[in-house]
């Protein structure tokens, strides 16, 4: 699967943490500091597995336990329209 942001989302760095809004919805939601990497990283659109790899390797974390967080997160994007998750080609 490939994920990449939904073009009208804004954001600004606030201190740790991301706030980002969508300027046709009107939604918000603030991100974590790793969230804010996670958008970051977004930036080009890519797929989890590649995601987490690189997440693994900057913040010492498995690669099971970086799996399922950053699985539930992109779910939580998702639901707020922030990103779109499009199946792999054939």
């Amino acid at each position: 699967m490939l994920i990449r942001r939904n073009g009208d989302w804004l954001s600004v760095a606030m201190g740790d943490e991301r706030v980002m809004m969508s300027v046709q919805s009107g939604n918000y939601v603030t991100l974590s500091r790793v969230g804010a990497r996670i958008w970051e990283l977004l930036e080009k659109p890519t797929d989890a597995p590649a995601l987490c790899a690189r997440l693994s390797d900057e913040y010492n974390v498995g690669p099971e336990t970086c799996r399922a967080d950053v699985d539930v997160f992109l779910g939580e994007l998702a639901a707020a329209n922030a990103i779109i998750i499009e199946p792999s080609p054939a």
